[in-house]
């Protein structure tokens, strides 16, 4: 039995994911890699990474917000505004165009990513790209988990306040409580002995909380800080990147 081994949020830096992926000791026929989303954007290397990661033998993802971009444009050739002006979607549509990436490889990448939940629940995990949005329980992350996106299919996609993509406040209140505050006046953690698994909000450093059950391992990629990738079973991790 291989190591089960997560991803912080990638963004196109396969070379970061590679050398931690290295300095862990990654091996790929016997370990299995989860991701917590938002493999797409911001990065130099968008091609480089999707076609590393689809040819892994087990390679376990969820989507991000910015994967969600992704997937419409090369299934259906939506280009969304906002994506494409502030959020990095020129540039990963441009190193499609630039690199005449076919439209066999267009189409197998949009399937894959349109195979891709939203949510993951596993026997001793949970992975979600943003949170457990206030007052869900695993009814509804049962729920959500058994879908499969479709292009601009889902509305679930775009409520910061109700999303499993967008949301912080459950990070929030376990940042809150290990800082001291009334877990009272908090969101609840969720009712589960898995551990939750985040991305999303990067931090400095992965963020563990007991009580919470929760491991956000989003440590900056994206934003020219570390990648970080983390054993789910001890928590140790390692990292790339100069942030």
């Amino acid at each position: 039995m291989g190591r089960n081994l997560i991803a912080g949020d990638i963004h196109c830096h396969c070379s970061l994911l590679r050398e931690a992926l290295d300095k862990a000791g990654f091996e790929p026929e016997r370990d299995t890699l989860y991701s917590v989303g938002d493999i797409s954007d911001r990065g130099p290397e968008p091609l480089e990474l999707l076609r590393f990661l689809m040819s892994l033998p087990d390679y376990r993802p969820v989507l991000g917000n910015h994967d969600l971009h992704l997937r419409d444009y090369l299934v259906s050739d939506i280009l969304d505004g906002e994506w494409m002006a502030s959020d990095g979607g020129a540039d990963t549509v441009n190193a499609f165009i630039r690199n005449k990436v076919s439209l066999s490889e267009r189409q197998e990448i949009g399937e894959w990513l349109s195979s891709v939940p939203y949510v993951r629940i596993e026997e001793k995990y949970i992975i979600i790209h943003g949170g457990v949005p206030k007052g869900w329980t695993m009814t509804e992350l049962e729920l959500i988990a058994a879908l499969r996106p479709r292009p601009m299919g889902y509305a679930i996609a775009e409520d910061p306040a109700s999303s499993p993509l967008w949301n912080r406040s459950y990070l929030q209140s376990a940042m809150a409580f290990e800082h001291g505050a009334d877990i009272s006046f908090l969101q609840p953690p969720l009712d589960t002995e898995k551990r939750v698994f985040i991305g999303h909000t990067p931090l400095s450093l992965p963020f563990i909380s007991d009580i919470y059950r929760l491991a956000a391992v989003d440590t900056g990629a994206g934003h020219g800080k570390k990648l970080t990738v983390m054993d789910m079973d001890t928590l140790e991790y390692w990292q790339a990147g100069r942030g």
